[in-house]
């Protein structure tokens, strides 16, 4: 009787829930938007000429580049695994224009894509990707230097960018209003703690962080970066290189691979109807699940069972990312349980 119930609660309250979707996937789309890229799926790419063989080699080219990012894998261009997908990069093709300067404009089907990469073994970094606030000073004089802002247009943060780009993370630079607040300069920077330019950083938008150092301003200068992303810790030389450790990072921890399993979970903490609708929406979001279930609901708390691949790890990683959803003991059977953060 208990359960039937409970199913005919579920079942008028998924009812309700459609009335405050439009609020919840507002707040869901700022949670979700430094995790988000909405380019994933999208490249521009030179053109030698209109023909269709051009064309077929343009598609190709730029299949090449949305692999890198939808699996995470800086390899991924040149894996002969992939390359039946890329052969046919024309019938995954959703849209194509000219671009400026000989080059062509590619949109691909980002779901096609994704299901044959899961169908045939391959991982699958979707839109679980956390934002990367990054703090570099740059050395020009023997005591002087330079602190890289968002309005910086140095050939420098060119590559670094180009090099976020070509991974599908998104960066997150310091404004000159933001070092003014927390009286920031080249001098202090280098002389600031990383765990407590880690908490600014976070504080002013950012996941992880990055933490460079350069030697002089040109893309050949030499930079000693530090990354900082929840427990990890690790520093790596180069200008491009701390963006891709960083995305190697992130589709290590958040890409999904594998067959689809059963996991269920429960959620705390939700006060009302907006709660759920946002619990729901988020869960089903997420790249790697499949299908969201609600099993039970009983006072602030609801039961789903999920439909995923990459397991309770992957889910509980994706979950805790943006702070919502705090780790909470583990219920009946060791079910997940998760604290819903406001």
């Amino acid at each position: 009787m208990a359960q039937h119930y409970s199913e005919i609660c579920a079942r008028y309250l998924r009812l309700a829930v459609i009335l405050c979707l439009g609020g919840a996937a507002s707040c869901l789309a700022q949670t979700c938007r430094a995790a988000s890229p909405s380019d994933i799926y999208q490249a521009t790419v030179p053109i030698a000429d209109r023909s269709e063989a051009a064309q077929t080699a343009a598609f190709q080219a730029a299949l090449k580049i949305v692999l890198v990012r939808a699996t995470g894998r800086r390899s991924a261009d040149e894996d002969p695994a992939l390359a039946p997908l890329v052969t046919n990069a024309r019938r995954y093709v959703q849209q194509y224009r000219a671009a400026a300067d000989k080059q062509q404009w590619v949109a691909f089907d980002g779901p096609a894509i994704e299901r044959w990469l899961a169908q045939n073994g391959q991982p699958v970094w979707g839109h679980e990707r956390p934002s990367t606030f990054v703090w570099l000073t740059v050395t020009t004089g023997p005591q002087s230097g330079t602190v890289v802002t968002s309005a910086d247009v140095s050939e420098m943060k060119r590559v670094i960018d180009a090099a976020a780009a070509a991974r599908g993370i998104e960066l997150v630079w310091p404004s000159a209003a933001d070092l003014q607040k927390n009286q920031l300069d080249y001098a202090s920077l280098n002389t600031t703690s990383p765990t407590t330019l880690g908490e600014i950083g976070r504080r002013s938008g950012g996941d992880g962080m990055l933490i460079g150092r350069a030697s002089g301003a040109g893309p050949a200068a030499s930079v000693h970066w530090t990354f900082l992303f929840q427990d990890h810790s690790s520093d790596v030389s180069g200008v491009p290189e701390g963006v891709n450790h960083a995305a190697d990072t992130y589709a290590g921890l958040f890409s999904a691979s594998g067959g689809i399993v059963p996991v269920d979970v429960e959620v705390t903490g939700i006060g009302d109807l907006r709660d759920y609708a946002y619990v729901e929406a988020y869960l089903e979001s997420l790249t790697f699940i499949s299908h969201v279930g609600v099993l039970s609901l009983s006072g602030d708390s609801a039961r789903f069972h999920l439909t995923m691949r990459g397991g309770a790890e992957s889910l509980q990683r994706a979950l805790a990312l943006h702070g919502r959803f705090q780790p909470i003991a583990a219920g009946d059977n060791g079910i997940q349980r998760f604290q819903l953060r406001r």
